[in-house]
């Protein structure tokens, strides 16, 4: 994401769309009520003597006081739905509603009345990082799967089977698994183009290895190739899990703070009364000002349940660390079951004063 302006004082944040995870980061800035300006099309109206009809489309620079954002995680646009506040006089459309369907390559401009603050800051240097995206291909025994890392998490792009040639029983490996393999692999480099990737890790398990390595020479595909105890979906989630394997990933954030994550929710389950869980429980202690660290499940900021709500115990924080964690991760599933948020004190509160957990 390219920032042109930011006034935190005057409220005033306007950026370009370059990535499709820009929508990401974008979706966690906007709130309702914020005044968002962008280019849309607009279906004219000419009036007829019988009445008035469709004309041409338009583009015109329209603003909106924003009151509902659609977006889906990894989607490539975003829809941001309010009622118009500034538009073209000859369009007629102040009052109404409008959608402002916002991706890659639009200029975005959000006024908020009370200004920016922390929470945008940090999200923002999210934002405008180096975004580095790795995919990953994962090979079995009988299943190959296609992962994308980017700093918004891992998504899975889909699993599927191969089914290595009957051979002999004396046949080896290589000529049971390598013509197969080769025909898959090519569909793989065919449907994502390695040039798009910052980087290419194959994982496969140690029978397999050599018989993979021989496939990507054929194809000149350059990867590095990582050795996992099982492959397909399972391997991907292995690579994640590992930390001998953790400097692949320096910049790529979400797996740094999933990391975190899982160090605070092992602090949890060996008892520590520092660790406080659930949106009311988190709610109480961030009122008393002795959170220390705020770690929150992405999928809270896209639900209309709770994401005003997320958003006011952030305001909350005194410049406390805050995280956020993949809900598609491994770390996410966990992180959900404990009511999607969790925070650690601080100092261990006086048992009068604690919230209660979920469970009592």
């Amino acid at each position: 994401m390219r920032v042109l302006e930011l006034d935190e004082r005057r409220g005033r944040l306007q950026v370009i769309i370059e990535t499709p995870e820009d929508l990401y980061y974008l979706s966690m800035i906007l709130r309702k009520g914020d005044l968002v300006y962008a280019w849309t099309f607009r279906q004219l109206r000419v009036e007829r003597e019988l009445g008035s009809e469709k004309g041409e489309r338009v583009r015109v620079y329209v603003g909106i006081e924003l009151e509902k954002i659609g977006y889906s995680k990894f989607t490539k646009t975003m829809r941001l739905t309010g009622r118009v506040v500034e538009a073209p006089e000859d369009l007629h459309i102040k009052g109404s509603f409008h959608t402002l369907s916002i991706g890659v390559g639009d200029e975005v401009t959000i006024i908020r009345k009370e200004g920016l603050g922390y929470f945008d800051r940090e999200i923002l240097s999210r934002a405008t990082s180096i975004i580095r995206r790795v995919l990953a291909i994962s090979i079995g025994d009988d299943e190959v799967s296609i992962g994308v890392l980017s700093p918004i998490g891992v998504e899975l792009k889909g699993s599927f089977p191969y089914y290595p040639r009957r051979t002999d029983k004396d046949a080896s490996i290589r000529e049971s698994v390598l013509p197969v393999l080769k025909e898959h692999l090519e569909v793989v480099r065919s449907a994502y183009d390695p040039a798009n990737y910052d980087e290419i890790l194959v994982l496969t398990t140690e029978r397999l290895v050599e018989a993979v390595k021989e496939t990507l020479e054929s194809l000149g595909i350059k990867a590095r190739i990582i050795k996992v105890s099982e492959g397909g979906e399972a391997g991907i989630y292995e690579l994640l899990r590992r930390q001998d394997l953790r400097h692949l990933f320096t910049e790529i954030r979400s797996l740094a703070e999933a990391q975190e994550a899982n160090a605070l929710i092992e602090e949890l389950l060996k008892g520590s009364q520092r660790v406080i869980v659930g949106i009311e429980n988190v709610e109480r202690v961030t009122e008393w000002g002795v959170v220390e660290k705020l770690i929150v499940l992405d999928e809270l900021f896209f639900d209309e349940a709770t994401r005003e709500r997320i958003f006011n115990i952030i305001s909350r924080l005194q410049n406390s660390k805050f995280l956020i964690v993949d809900g598609e991760s491994e770390t996410g599933r966990v992180l959900k079951r404990l009511g999607g948020i969790v925070a650690r004190t601080f100092y261990t509160l006086p048992a009068a004063g604690r919230p209660r957990s979920p469970s009592s």
